[in-house]
């Protein structure tokens, strides 16, 4: 018997201090914007709504005059931003394109969606990225193809 709870002790001891040791990268909880636009097709005015749903995942840094104690202090670090943005050009309840963006963010990014003439256009900070959404492509700006990871996918 003795044994036994020695052996659960020592097991229960060892997940505490496994559970404590584990790396907690801090994940933010989605956001979620969306905007209606109108762009002219053949001189009809025609609506689009772009849904942008967010999420940024922020590793751990650790500050580096506290490197080799034992209580070290985080700093604050730059995110990774995932942004899935939906386009729905029709009256139907489903979106037609999709497209996942990816980019190394900094601590406060300003992300804006701003109307085009021919669509919208997606700012982060100063890079730019242009969407025609009567073309349904997408285009980067030269000094911005390097920030950018974009996937784009189409629904059925």
């Amino acid at each position: 018997m003795k044994k036994i709870l020695t052996i659960l002790s020592f097991a229960t001891l060892t997940a505490f201090a496994g559970y404590g040791q584990s790396q907690n990268s801090g994940v933010m909880k989605a956001t979620t914007q969306m905007k209606t636009f109108t762009v002219s097709e053949d001189g009809v005015e025609k609506e689009y709504s772009v849904k942008v749903m967010e999420r940024r995942k922020y590793g751990m840094e650790l500050k580096s005059k506290d490197r080799g104690m034992v209580n070290q202090d985080r700093k604050l670090s730059s995110p990774f931003v995932t942004k899935l943005v939906a386009i729905d050009s029709d009256s139907d309840p489903n979106y037609d394109d999709y497209m996942v963006l990816k980019y190394k963010g900094t601590v406060n990014n300003d992300f804006d969606v701003v109307q085009t003439e021919k669509g919208f256009d997606i700012n982060v900070d100063d890079k730019t990225m242009h969407y025609d959404v009567l073309e349904s492509n997408y285009l980067v700006d030269k000094k911005s193809k390097n920030f950018f990871i974009i996937e784009e996918f189409e629904s059925k």
